[in-house]
C-alpha cells in the first residue's frame, strides 16, 4: 500500500512540473539559446557582442610598419581606418598614418590623414611644457625646491595630524603668553616691591641719622646740664641753722612785735617764729637783715618765750 502511495505522489509531482515549465519561464535545450533575449543576457553577464569586440579591436590587425613613404603607397588591401607607421616620411623621422578613404585598396589611390609626428610629439613632449600642462589641472601646483627642503625638515615615525598640532600649538602659545605676561606682572611687582623697600630703608635711614642727630644733641644737652648742675652745686654758699629763744618781751595783740636776730636771715630759708612753742603765722622779714617781726592776737608778755629757727650765711 505504501509503495502505491510514494508512485501516486510522483506521478503528481510529475504532472506539477510539466504544467509549470511554460515556455515563458525556461530555455529550452532544443532552441539553442534563441528564445533568450542576447541584449539583456549580455548586460547581465557585463560582456560584449560580436560586433562590438570587432569594433574594439578593428585595425588592431589592419596596422602596417613601412620604411618610406613609397612603401606605404605600395601597401594594397588597405581599408578605412587602417593606421600605417613610416619610420621615414622624408624628413628622416617617423610618422603615423590613417586611412581616410580608399578606392580600391591599393595606397596609390588612398587617402592618408597624418595623425602623429616625432616633431610635433618631441616638441609637445619638452620638460617646460609637461610642467605647464600639468600644472594647467585645478588643485595642481608645483612642487619647488625650497618646498621639499622645508618639508625635508620634517621627521615622523607615525600618523601626525598636523591640525591637532596646529592647534595644540596655538593652545601652548596662548598659555606660554599668558605665563610670560603673569610672569611680567611678577616681575613689575617685584621691582615696585623692591622700589618700596628701597625708599622705606631710605627713609629709615634718614630717621636713623634724624635720630642719631637727636641723640647726639639730647647728650650734649645732658652733658650742658651735668655741667651746670655741677657749676651750680659749686656755686651754692654754706648755710648754718640755728634757734634762738627770746624771754621779757612785751608786745601788744595784734601789733607786729619786732626782734633783732643774731644773724643775718639767709637769703632762699623762711625763718619760723614759735610763740610758747606754737607756729606764729603772721611773721615779717627782710632777707640778708637780722630783724623780723611777727603779730599774734593776743599781748606777749616777759614770761612767753618766743624761738626763732633761721637759717644764716
Amino acid at each position: 500500500m505504501s509503495e502505491f502511495i510514494k508512485q501516486k505522489q510522483i506521478q503528481n509531482l510529475t504532472t506539477d512540473l510539466a504544467a509549470k515549465a511554460l515556455d515563458s519561464q525556461v530555455v529550452k535545450k532544443a532552441n539553442n539559446l534563441s528564445d533568450v533575449n542576447a541584449a539583456s543576457a549580455r548586460t547581465n553577464l557585463d560582456v560584449y557582442s560580436k560586433t562590438e569586440v570587432q569594433n574594439m579591436i578593428s585595425g588592431a590587425d589592419n596596422g602596417f610598419n613601412v620604411a618610406t613613404i613609397a612603401e606605404r603607397d605600395a601597401l594594397t588591401g588597405l581599408k578605412v581606418s587602417d593606421r600605417i607607421f613610416v619610420s621615414n616620411d622624408g624628413d628622416g623621422k617617423w610618422g603615423m598614418y590613417i586611412v581616410t578613404a580608399v578606392t580600391n585598396g591599393n595606397g596609390s589611390t588612398s587617402t592618408f590623414e597624418k595623425v602623429a609626428d616625432e616633431d610635433a610629439f618631441s616638441n609637445a613632449l619638452t620638460k617646460e611644457a609637461i610642467k605647464s600642462s600639468y600644472e594647467s589641472n585645478a588643485n595642481t601646483n608645483a612642487f619647488t625646491d625650497a618646498e621639499k627642503t622645508k618639508v625635508g625638515h620634517i621627521t615622523v615615525t607615525q600618523a601626525v595630524n598636523l591640525d591637532t598640532i596646529e592647534s595644540n600649538l596655538a593652545s601652548t602659545t596662548t598659555t606660554a603668553n599668558n605665563a610670560l605676561s603673569t610672569a611680567n606682572s611678577a616681575s613689575t611687582a617685584a621691582t615696585n616691591a623692591q622700589n618700596t623697600a628701597n625708599s622705606a630703608s631710605t627713609a629709615a635711614a634718614n630717621a636713623q641719622t634724624t635720630a642719631d642727630a637727636a641723640q647726639a644733641d639730647a647728650d650734649a644737652a645732658q652733658t650742658t646740664a651735668n655741667s651746670a648742675l655741677s657749676t651750680a652745686n659749686s656755686k651754692e654758699d654754706l648755710f648754718t641753722e640755728t634757734r634762738e629763744d627770746f624771754t621779757n618781751i612785751i608786745g601788744e595783740a595784734g601789733v607786729p612785735v619786732n626782734i633783732t636776730l643774731a644773724n643775718e636771715v639767709a637769703a632762699g630759708f623762711e625763718p619760723l617764729v614759735y610763740f610758747n612753742g606754737l607756729l606764729v603765722k603772721t611773721v615779717t622779714y627782710s632777707p640778708g637783715s637780722p630783724e623780723i617781726s611777727y603779730t599774734v592776737p593776743y599781748i606777749t608778755e616777759t614770761s612767753d618765750t618766743i624761738s626763732v629757727a633761721y637759717a644764716y650765711r
